[in-house]
């Protein structure tokens, strides 16, 4: 993001990445690349100051392509914004190693900004985020003769002393106190140029780092590295851990960044992004920004599947599931599929069930009069059953589609199976405290008890009924309360 004047206007020229598409991948996430760019362009132009003007430029792979035109027809919806294309020629990174899954070489194209512009300095944003104010604050941050600015990596600081001393050894840097994530960058491309820095960057393309072109950064940067406040790069996975932060030592100022909310917010965490899971924190947020889009067929494909997750995530969703089928296989036996079939028996009786599970060592046992079979076993159970009348609750978290595929080849229908998605103690760590109350409606569903037990009360109340009453003593465990609802009572 570059400011300049021009006949009295600011000016800034954003640089963000465009991510690679993988070409053997099918899923939202991959669809939608291009839209989560748009979604973040689209949060800066609508936060920016009345004279503030955007210069953006987008960093893609040669075969980039914007099949829904989302690009001009966002050039066309602001009149505060200006649009770019930069091919990045990949050459130059086909032999980087990527060590996390959910990057792609884009990641390192921010090394060669230098070389594809001739600007003084630029403020650098990863696609997964959204703005909230006006960034010439940002931009205008004094430089001197450092190389960049950036904010603390809050990893680092959730480290053990051991864990820290092992990262800073992997990358051989002096001290991991500067240590900064490359999610949002301010770049003095003119000191970098001056002292050569793009080329000592480039040697670095060859060593095994672990985090890419971050460690890059920070390796080759450091001791020519200015810390920017928390409010520009606010990771959301930190934003409900703010007693985890504090015991670990963070400072006063970030912990006020991370309540406040404001600045940039940064979806950096792949598995609680608001395209994977609804309501995480802050994750609505960014809902808000891409509503303006609502019309568009990416909009509503990814919608559409994230609306079907959480009903896929709802008890409520289960039993009415259940309630249709006599006869359930439950597919593979561990502690979340023990705790299916036990409510599964409680809301219905009369209903037949039985444990699936590849394991020999499994086959054969018993839970609470409920067997353990092999497949070959429940195959023939189903076929002595009523047609259409057995239903595949796949338990298994990680094998999923390796069952799925399994039951589908031997003559299963896909809408008899079904992937049981259990809440694990990370589902609620990262739960936004806007939707504590409709998570303990459906525990409440999931418990068979009256929801006007609660309703009425506030969150506080409601705290204090859950610890003071031994009926919900069960609950503290089974359902992580003290990692959501109970936290601020745990940690007060």
């Amino acid at each position: 993001c570059l400011l300049r004047k021009e006949n009295g206007e600011q000016v800034f020229p954003v640089f963000t990445s465009m991510p690679q598409i993988p070409k053997d991948k099918k899923s939202p996430a991959v669809v939608a690349m291009p839209f989560f760019t748009c979604v973040a362009i689209t949060s800066m132009a609508q936060n920016a100051k009345s004279h503030t003007l955007y210069q953006i430029y987008i960093l893609t792979a040669p075969d980039f392509s914007d099949p829904d035109n989302l690009l001009n027809k966002l050039q066309k919806r602001y009149c505060n914004i200006q649009i770019g294309i930069i091919q990045v020629d990949e050459k130059l990174f086909q032999n980087v190693t990527i060590h996390n899954t959910h990057i792609t070489k884009a990641t390192y194209y921010r090394l060669v900004l230098c070389d594809l512009l001739k600007e003084e300095r630029c403020i650098y944003l990863d696609g997964d985020i959204i703005v909230t104010e006006d960034l010439e604050e940002l931009y205008q941050t004094d430089l001197g003769n450092k190389y960049l600015a950036g904010c603390r990596d809050i990893w680092i600081d959730m480290l053990s002393e051991e864990e820290k001393e092992i990262r800073r050894k992997r990358t051989e840097i002096p001290s991991m106190d500067q240590y900064v994530n490359a999610g949002v960058l301010l770049l003095n491309l003119e000191q970098i140029r001056a002292d050569g820095m793009n080329h000592i960057f480039v040697e670095h393309l060859q060593y095994d780092y672990l985090f890419e072109d971050q460690d890059i950064l920070n390796v080759c940067c450091y001791g020519k590295i200015v810390r920017l406040p928390a409010k520009w790069n606010l990771f959301t996975v930190f934003m409900g851990q703010i007693s985890q932060m504090q015991k670990a030592g963070v400072d006063q100022d970030t912990l006020h960044a991370f309540q406040e909310k404001k600045g940039i917010i940064h979806y950096a965490t792949p598995m609680i992004r608001p395209w994977k899971k609804r309501y995480c924190w802050m994750n609505e947020e960014w809902w808000s920004a891409a509503a303006i889009w609502s019309e568009e067929s990416v909009f509503k494909y990814i919608k559409g599947h994230i609306d079907q997750y959480e009903c896929e995530n709802s008890w409520d969703y289960y039993g009415k599931l259940c309630s249709n089928y006599e006869h359930i296989i439950v597919f593979g036996y561990t502690k979340y599929s023990k705790q299916l079939c036990e409510w599964i028996k409680n809301m219905k009786p009369e209903s037949e069930l039985v444990f699936c599970d590849n394991d020999f060592e499994k086959q054969g046992q018993n839970y609470n009069g409920i067997s353990v079979i092999s497949f070959q076993e429940a195959e023939k159970w189903r076929k002595k059953k009523e047609l259409n009348s057995v239903l595949f609750l796949i338990a298994s978290q990680v094998k999923y589609e390796e069952i799925r595929k399994l039951l589908t080849e031997h003559g299963v229908s896909e809408k008899e199976i079904v992937c049981y998605r259990c809440k694990n103690r990370d589902y609620y760590l990262f739960l936004d405290e806007r939707y504590y109350k409709n998570e303990l409606q459906d525990i409440c569903k999931r418990e068979c008890i009256d929801w006007d037990e609660f309703s009425p009360l506030n969150l506080e109340e409601i705290r204090m009924k859950l610890t003071e009453d031994k009926a919900y003593r069960d609950w503290m465990e089974g359902y992580y309360l003290d990692n959501w609802l109970l936290k601020e009572r745990k940690n007060g």
